[in-house]
């Protein structure tokens, strides 16, 4: 018994060191998604440029465990700031950098 509680622990503590890192890679490719979304519909309005993303997001991540609630986040929470880095002239290479989305 006492060994399944160790093993059990362990594997927990695995989850956590590696999730992080799976997250942190599903963080980069939305944002380079939202930037690549945003380029392509620059004349058109933010929930417009928000319903695109989200479809297209819910698409290409549906299959990964959480993946459409990781777009519902996304856009709620981070689409805003990829926007304004945007509009304010920060080059679309440079905005997930800067962001701390990506490395």
């Amino acid at each position: 018994m006492k060994t399944v509680l160790v093993l059990a622990a362990l594997a927990a503590v695995a989850l956590c060191l590696v999730l992080p890192a799976q997250r942190s890679s599903l963080g980069c490719q939305m944002c380079e998604l939202a930037v690549k979304t945003y380029e392509g519909s620059a004349d058109k309005d933010v929930t417009t440029i928000k319903k695109d993303f989200d479809a297209e997001c819910k698409k290409l991540f549906h299959a990964i465990p959480f993946g459409t609630t990781e777009c519902d986040h996304y856009v709620n929470e981070k689409l805003d700031p990829i926007i304004k880095e945007l509009e304010s002239g920060t080059a679309p290479k440079d905005v997930c950098t800067k962001l701390h989305e990506c490395k």
